[in-house]
C-alpha cells in the first residue's frame, strides 16, 4: 500500500531521497562546546573545561535500532572544520572521537562549522555556532542548596550546565551527555531551557564556578549521508560565573 502511494506521487524521487536518509545506517551524534574568557582570577584547574573548547563525536551503526550503544563505529576518520580549517578528532574509546583546545581546536561564535566523517564516503553535518547565553545567578548560596538556571526567552534548543569546585578543580555537577543514547535524548527531546542543579553540587562551603551554555542543534537540512532521524550536532559556549557557597 505504501509503495503504491509512493509510486503514484509526483515527487517520488524526493521521497526516495528522504527514505534513504531515514534508513541510512550511519548515526552521528556530536557536541561542540566553547568556553568564554573566564572572569579575572578564575582558574578551572584540572576540570574537564580547564582545557577550553571541546568536541566529542559518537558514531554508531543503525542497522539494528535496538541498542545503538552496542553498535559503535571505530573505523572512521573524523574532522571538525571551523571557518574552513580542519581539526582531527582522535579515537578515545569504542565509537568515540574527541579533541580539545590543547589539540588546537578553536571556538568562536557565528563560525561556519562542518563535522565530516569519512567512512565508505563522506558524511557531514553543518551549522553556525551560537554565542554564549546571558545568565543571572546569585553571588552566593548556602551549602547544600540547589540552584535553578533558566535561559527562557533566549534562542536556544537546550541548556547545558557544569559546576566546578575551585579549591581542587573537581567537577561536582555536569549535565553533558556521556554516551550516544543520552546525547540522542538531549538533541531529540523537546528541550527545556531550565535546569535545577542539585544541592549535592554545593555540598561543601567554598568558591565554585558555575558554567552555563545555551545549545543549538544543527538543521537536518544541513546533514548529508547520515541517518537524519537519529543523528545530530549540537553546539554552545559555556559562560562561567563565580559562586560563593557559605
Amino acid at each position: 500500500m505504501i509503495l503504491a502511494l509512493l509510486l503514484g506521487c509526483a515527487d517520488f524521487f524526493a521521497i526516495a531521497d528522504t527514505l534513504e536518509d531515514l534508513t541510512n545506517p550511519m548515526v552521528v551524534q556530536a557536541w561542540y562546546i566553547g568556553v568564554e574568557p573566564l572572569p579575572a582570577g578564575m582558574d578551572l584547574g584540572d576540570s574537564g573545561w580547564g582545557a577550553g573548547s571541546s568536541a566529542r563525536v559518537m558514531l554508531a551503526d543503525a542497522s539494528s535500532l535496538e541498542q545503538l550503544e552496542d553498535s559503535p563505529i571505530d573505523d572512521a576518520a573524523v574532522e571538525l572544520e571551523v571557518e574552513g580549517e580542519g581539526f582531527a578528532l582522535l579515537p578515545e574509546s569504542a565509537g568515540n572521537f574527541a579533541a580539545t583546545s590543547e589539540d588546537g581546536l578553536p571556538w568562536a561564535p557565528a563560525a561556519d562549522t562542518v563535522l565530516r566523517v569519512d567512512r565508505d564516503g563522506t558524511h557531514h553535518l553543518a551549522m553556525v555556532t551560537p554565542g554564549a547565553p546571558s545568565i543571572d545567578l546569585p553571588e552566593s548560596i548556602e551549602a547544600g542548596d540547589g540552584l535553578g538556571v533558566s535561559l527562557e526567552g533566549q534562542d536556544y534548543d537546550n541548556v547545558m550546565v557544569t559546576v566546578v569546585r575551585l579549591a581542587d578543580g573537581q567537577t561536582t555537577y555536569d549535565s553533558l551527555p556521556t554516551d550516544i543514547a543520552e546525547l540522542y535524548r538531549l538533541t531529540h527531546a523537546a528541550g527545556s531551557l531550565e535546569v535545577e542543579i542539585p544541592g549535592s553540587a554545593f555540598r561543601e562551603p567554598g568558591a565554585y564556578a558555575v558554567g552555563v551554555a545555551g545549545l543549538v542543534n544543527a538543521d537536518p537540512d544541513d546533514y548529508e549521508g547520515v541517518n537524519i532521524a537519529l543523528s545530530a550536532l549540537t553546539a554552545g559556549s559555556l559562560r562561567f560565573v563565580p559562586m560563593q557557597v557559605e
